[in-house]
């Protein structure tokens, strides 16, 4: 099945590259930093490489999906592919109960993975690298915007994918808390989602519930921590080059 073919691929592809990179730092002796910066790109490349079927969810998706079983029970209705970020989601006869399925969502992974390596990798050299502003004030101006991209990966886009089953039981589960409640008949009038602001809005007949209100309000505090952070370092820079707050002196 090509599902398979484009796992072992990228798992060769990746055991080919330690040709070129042993050979690089051999000759170049670069930092460690700048190793993992490397390993982190090649990552992600194979990955969203991976995640299209190396083009293939492009040309022809429906040979990436296959059969959903063996005796092909519950035929393909149809195939959603997103350039980024990169899924492949085969619609099946049962999807409105159980959810598409993803078949490249391992190389998925291993994108997301590679980015964060090649993120991590990037801020430390960049956080090494002399500057007039503080070390503390550049690593929040640098990581606050990578805690919130971590926060839309790992907690709102995998719920805006749920299927609408999937998220019915959200909207139990939120409702049945406190445990007192659980004994209580619970009617779901809508579930509503909107990516921007990111809301999965779940309405019952006595009001309604955000399930994703805690995580937007993380990204909003990250934001606002990230600004913060670089009108400091703003700050710092511009105080630094004035004359007599330890900058270079004007030249007549």
């Amino acid at each position: 099945m090509l599902p398979l073919g484009t796992q072992v691929l990228t798992v060769c592809l990746l055991l080919i590259g330690l040709i070129p990179y042993k050979m690089w730092t051999s000759s170049r002796g670069p930092s460690r930093e700048v190793r993992w910066t490397v390993i982190g790109l090649w990552a992600t490349a194979l990955g969203y490489a991976g995640a299209v079927a190396y083009g293939f969810a492009f040309t022809a998706p429906v040979s990436v999906c296959g059969w959903g079983t063996l005796d092909n029970d519950f035929p393909l209705v149809r195939v959603t592919v997103d350039p980024f970020p990169p899924d492949v989601a085969c619609h099946w006869s049962d999807s409105m109960s159980y959810g598409p399925s993803h078949p490249t969502a391992l190389s998925s992974r291993l994108m997301w993975a590679g980015l964060a390596v090649t993120a991590v990798a990037l801020s430390v050299v960049l956080l090494r690298r002399r500057s007039r502003a503080s070390l503390a004030a550049r690593a929040g101006a640098i990581w606050s915007p990578m805690v919130a991209v971590a926060i839309w990966v790992a907690g709102i886009d995998p719920a805006l994918d749920l299927s609408r089953r999937d998220l019915n039981d959200q909207c139990l589960y939120a409702k049945t808390l406190p445990p007192e409640t659980t004994l209580t008949r619970i009617e779901i009038l809508d579930v509503d989602r909107t990516v921007f602001p990111p809301s999965i809005t779940c309405t019952y007949p006595d009001g309604t519930t955000n399930l994703l209100a805690d995580q937007w309000i993380a990204l909003l505090l990250c934001a606002a921590v990230s600004a913060a952070f670089v009108g400091v370092v703003l700050h710092q820079v511009r105080q630094a080059g004035r004359p007599g707050r330890g900058g270079e002196q004007p030249t007549s």
